[in-house]
């Protein structure tokens, strides 16, 4: 049973790879076709459908009246995604991320401003059509304004509509399996780490937490090897705004449900962290290097440490 575990995982991993090189071909076609920059692309196109996990378990959350659920799942997901992913997609492509322009630092600002929005979730402590409403409108906002903001492309040579239906076709097929995929990573590693004897927490803190976001991971890590860095940008930061829009938007219009407060404080701390971490990277140097890259990783191991019980810090 653990060695069908293990290749399973080696099966998934592999597949996965090569599915997210596809992936960016394909965006990069698309694109093209509908006149979209890299970043937009990234965030319109790369970032919503590699969001599908955490739509997924929100939206399945919500119909079963757990606010807190997809409230913790979007914020988790977010830390992940601007420490460990990050940091991981940096490492794995032997590249620095590179801010260009002033429309890629304005997708920066978005991230810190709805990162701020949890905090009115938690002193509501509810979630509601009204804020469901609200939400989706600033995800509107924002997909309008990075579109406009970046400007848009012109194809080298004229694409047929037919050809751009079928590389559509063949886009959300591959980010299809490279979610199902994932869901083959997650399952595999949880035996394995049962195997071994780890505990449920830190599996689930671990390896289940960053399952969902394993799409990002593999397509950003795809993106800089090519250094694609606006696309790696749209598609890391935008999946985090639309996370917090878009995902908990779509929650919130489901049903009205209470969200603890009190889990949810434990959390905003590292969405703060990590989303002024790489607003000040990002500010201050326009880049986010290895040593940063490095910084973020150990931000993520804190926030799994105090998940798991041990406190790490004298405040």
């Amino acid at each position: 049973m653990i060695l069908y575990s293990v290749l399973l995982l080696i099966i998934s991993l592999s597949l996965i790879a090569i599915l997210s090189e596809r992936v960016i071909r394909y965006v990069l076609v698309l694109s093209k076709a509908f006149g979209l920059s890299e970043m937009a692309a990234g965030f319109i196109l790369l970032s919503v459908t590699t969001s599908f996990p955490e739509l997924s378990v929100s939206t399945v959350a919500a119909t079963l009246g757990e606010g807190g659920l997809s409230v913790g799942n979007v914020l988790g997901s977010n830390i992940a995604n601007l420490t460990i992913i990050i940091g991981l997609a940096i490492f794995l492509s032997k590249t620095e991320i590179l801010v260009k322009g002033q429309s890629q630092k304005d997708l920066v600002q978005f991230l810190f401003l709805s990162s701020i929005i949890p905090l009115f979730i938690v002193q509501r402590g509810s979630l509601g059509p009204v804020l469901g409403i609200v939400l989706l409108t600033l995800f509107i906002y924002f997909s309008i304004t990075i579109s406009r903001k970046t400007g848009k492309t012109e194809p080298t040579e004229p694409i047929e509509k037919g050809a751009t239906a079928m590389v559509g076709l063949k886009f959300a097929l591959s980010v299809a399996l490279v979610i199902i995929l994932s869901k083959f990573v997650v399952d595999s590693a949880i035996d394995i780490a049962s195997f071994i004897g780890l505990p449920p927490s830190i599996i689930g803190a671990t390896i289940v937490g960053l399952g969902t976001s394993l799409p990002e991971l593999v397509t950003t890590a795809q993106a800089l090897k090519k250094n694609l860095f606006g696309m790696a940008l749209g598609n890391l930061l935008g999946s985090c705004i639309a996370n917090i829009t878009l995902i908990l938007g779509v929650s919130s219009l489901i049903t009205f449900s209470q969200v603890d407060v009190l889990a949810v404080q434990s959390i905003m701390f590292y969405v703060l962290l990590s989303s002024l971490s790489v607003w000040y990277l990002i500010g201050a140097s326009e880049r986010i290097s290895k040593k940063a890259a490095l910084f973020l990783c150990t931000v993520y191991l804190l926030f799994i440490l105090q998940q798991i019980g041990v406190s790490v810090f004298i405040f």
